[in-house]
């Protein structure tokens, strides 16, 4: 019975990998697709074809470009890759309408919500770039003032960052990330994606969130891969090997499979550990009860010899 069992235990250790080697999971959400953007609905075919985010995991981000901060001071991309710190970079600009707004927004909340164990500028920063070559330092000022100001985030001011520049420096960060947009003079705005890419501290594309809501599990673990464990504890090490980022949806899913070889170890652990423990206890306490008889055995023969010797003084007196 127990072989029995312990060999079915090892098939959910061993053979499912298998049966999942594509890295399903059974509880993805539904899979949004290289670029998703909800900038495109309603928008002609023509113009969607346009805009997007084409993730290019693994490209180089040009660090030896120059911008301007919200300051006016002049600054070199790479400025802000420094101590083994990845960067949450932001596709906007600064007198968009509503989603860069609303990208913006669920930026902040979700960076509120995992404040307690990261915070710009101590374990990451926020680039946000602005697309707009004709905005200026002005606007990216007023910009970072106004959205912290709102927000509440004066005291991780110093991890957001809020750039503007010229036309080609703009165009060649944003093919290097695969970032998509367009002018519509019709509407005196740019057309644009949804989304941020997570840079690790060498400037290389490594996550990509879409979308304007970007959830605490998202953030930590694409912050803590991005960091090259730089920044995390063990637990999100743990954490990590539970979790797989899935590029089509830019988010991280749980992977059942993992929790089944997880149980499925355990469950053989515990067999093995109560198989060859139990004949020990077994073997030990048969070992203490041979102890014992050989021990009353000793005994009684000291007494027997006792007795004799005092049955032989008897009779000698």
């Amino acid at each position: 019975m127990r072989n029995g069992f312990a060999s079915f235990c090892l098939v959910l250790a061993i053979g499912l990998p298998t049966a999942f080697a594509d890295g399903s999971s059974g509880l993805r959400g539904s899979a949004r697709g290289p670029g998703d953007i909800d900038a495109k609905i309603g928008l002609p075919k023509d113009i969607q074809d346009k805009i997007g985010i084409d993730q290019k995991l693994g490209s180089q981000v040009p660090l030896q470009l120059e911008f301007l901060d919200e300051s006016g001071k002049t600054v070199k991309l790479g400025d802000f890759f420094t101590d083994g710190k990845p960067v949450i970079f932001v596709p906007a600009y600064y007198r968009c309408r509503l989603i860069c707004n609303r990208v913006l927004d669920g930026m902040f909340d979700g960076l509120k919500r995992i404040d307690a164990k990261f915070r710009p500028s101590d374990h990451f920063e926020v680039v946000v770039l602005s697309m707009d070559p004709t905005e200026n330092a002005e606007h990216a000022k007023n910009k970072k003032e106004s959205m912290l100001s709102a927000l509440g985030r004066r005291r991780s001011v110093g991890g957001w960052h809020f750039l503007t520049g010229s036309e080609s420096n703009i165009k060649q960060v944003m093919d290097s990330v695969g970032y998509r947009y367009i002018y519509d003079e019709k509407r005196s705005e740019y057309l644009h994606a949804t989304g941020v890419m997570i840079l690790t501290p060498e400037g290389i594309v490594s996550r990509y969130l879409m979308g304007i809501r970007y959830m605490p599990t998202d953030l930590e673990l694409s912050l803590v891969e991005s960091s090259k464990n730089n920044i995390g504890s063990l637990a999100d090490q743990i954490k990590l090997l539970c979790y797989a980022y899935d590029p089509h949806s830019g988010q991280y899913t749980l992977l059942v499979i993992r929790l089944v070889q997880a149980g499925a170890l355990a469950t053989i652990f515990s067999i093995c550990f109560f198989w060859f423990w139990s004949p020990l206890v077994g073997l030990f306490r048969g070992s203490n009860k041979a102890h014992v008889i050989i021990k009353n055995a000793e005994v009684s023969a000291v007494d027997g010899q006792t007795n004799i010797i005092g049955s032989s003084h008897e009779r000698q007196a």
